[in-house]
């Protein structure tokens, strides 16, 4: 079990993306399903609303198993640096804390 993260910068002014991905083995899947699946969440001061037709309605966490079911992971869209790399931040400490190690 293991994760990678990428915060790059976008074209256009201030736009910053942050993309993790998961990967699980089946057992490891079955495993966080049957011992409780953790969530993990994110800031949302900065984060760029993706088409929501209510604001209100944007995410501000997943559990880990959604991201690992999306082929392009999770993917966060920031309007500007310092709040990109706060969250880029907040999400690394959470995977340390639930204890799945980053992969280089």
């Amino acid at each position: 079990m293991g994760y990678s993260t990428a915060l790059t910068q976008e074209p256009g002014p201030e736009a910053w993306l942050i993309t993790v991905k998961v990967v699980l083995s089946r057992t490891e899947s079955n495993d966080l399903f049957l011992s409780g699946d953790s969530m993990v969440s994110w800031p949302a001061e900065g984060l760029q609303i993706s088409g929501t037709a209510d604001p209100r309605l944007e995410r501000s966490g997943m559990f880990i198993s959604e991201i690992a079911s999306r082929s392009s992971g999770l993917v966060l869209r920031y309007h500007g640096q310092a709040e990109a790399e706060r969250a880029f931040k907040v999400l690394r400490i959470q995977f340390a804390q639930i204890g799945i190690q980053e992969e280089n």
